[in-house]
């Protein structure tokens, strides 16, 4: 069988390994931290915890061949890809991901605005403090984020997106961030309206492509927090959004279009592209999307037909958090009633760990809860 490599072992790593034993292939996870994906029965695992960068690209060089494949899993992942490029070309047949330019739009929110401005597409309106003039018609309230993703930020204590109401709020947040040494984008907020939150996951080799929609169920948009619960959606208008933004990247690979739809005005606007498998990827192998047989460039399995509906994901110890904590529980607090809850959670159907067929990453799971 062929290797896939595998950069990252958390939950999206898992189903990606997960996804590429059922195409035929043989997954090699590797990471420097713990997580799920290397308790997979089908994963040959690859810690590089004790490494020192130079070794740990050695290792990955070594895992390469002739008919071997890299995928990356994470931003972190990502820049490491990007950083070494030419030797990680030079070792694979093929690198799951469009081209550093590519790579470097997705990955910074400013980069990506100014893209999203060129090619015409609806973004939130943006500034970067300190480096261009604030614009006249940007008004409160603001949304901050940091520039470039931080999986760091809670040891930062900074939040993923942060709201400013007034003029006070905007300088608070702006000298935390400058404190931690992060750059901060201000964008209008979104946030407060009636919103929709679309996923377009997506896989892309030449002029083929494949698509579809789904929409996030938990946590709401205020909260700026990543899905618990993602359920496929067919919606033309968002599939059109994302088709567009990934034709005019002309972008090579698996990643995810965010889209947020403000349902008073009907207007949309692109958020960003991930420029990787994204936390929910196992929604494509169980609608019969074939992402990985597309970019691999893999005989198609003609008895499988894809469905755009009836899939709903699910990260179960997450969604009962996002439910009933103390502190955003919306269950707890009124905002969901119980039995509206239950009825959700009987339309899930894919798992963030669980698998009867790759037990070990769930039964490994409880032991930590």
């Amino acid at each position: 069988m062929s290797p896939l490599v595998i950069l990252g072992a958390s939950i999206t790593g898992l189903a990606v390994a997960r996804d590429a034993r059922a195409r035929g292939l043989s997954p090699v996870v590797v990471d420097s931290e713990d997580g799920p994906a290397f308790r997979s029965r089908w994963v040959t695992s690859v810690n590089v915890v004790s490494m020192t960068q130079a070794a740990t690209i050695n290792r990955i060089l070594s895992l390469g061949g002739v008919d071997a494949a890299l995928i990356a899993t994470s931003d972190h992942w990502i820049r490491f890809l990007i950083d070494h490029r030419a030797n990680l070309t030079s070792a694979f047949k093929t690198i799951v991901h469009p081209d550093n330019t590519t790579l470097e739009i997705c990955l910074d929110k400013m980069a990506f605005a100014q893209w999203c401005a060129e090619a015409a597409l609806p973004c939130p309106q943006t500034w970067m403090p300190g480096r261009q003039a604030r614009p006249a018609s940007l008004g409160f309230p603001l949304l901050l984020r940091p520039v470039r993703t931080l999986h760091s930020s809670r040891e930062l204590d900074l939040p993923k997106a942060v709201e400013a109401q007034d003029e006070a709020e905007l300088a608070h947040w702006l000298s935390q961030f400058e404190a931690k040494g992060v750059v901060p984008l201000v964008s209008e907020s979104l946030l407060g309206r009636a919103l929709e939150q679309y996923s377009v996951p997506f896989a892309r080799r030449d002029s083929q492509m494949l698509l579809f929609t789904a929409c996030k169920v938990r946590p709401a948009a205020e909260l700026c927090q990543t899905g618990t619960c993602v359920e496929m959606r067919n919606d033309e208008r968002a599939k059109q959004l994302g088709r567009a933004a990934i034709e005019r990247l002309d972008y090579f690979g698996i990643g995810e279009v965010e889209i947020l739809r403000d349902t008073h005005t009907g207007k949309d606007y692109l958020i960003e592209i991930n420029a990787r498998p994204w936390l929910q990827y196992a929604l494509a192998p169980a609608s019969n999307h074939d992402f990985l047989g597309l970019v691999l460039g893999l005989s198609p399995d003609s008895k499988q037909t894809a469905v755009r509906a009836g899939k709903t994901w699910i990260d179960l110890y997450q969604d009962l958090f996002v439910a009933f904590s103390r502190s955003i529980g919306v269950v707890r607090h009124g905002r969901l009633g119980l039995f509206a809850y239950l009825r959700s959670l009987i339309r899930c159907n894919v798992f963030a760990l669980f698998d009867w067929r790759d037990p070990r990453p769930f039964l490994q799971s409880l032991r930590h809860r």
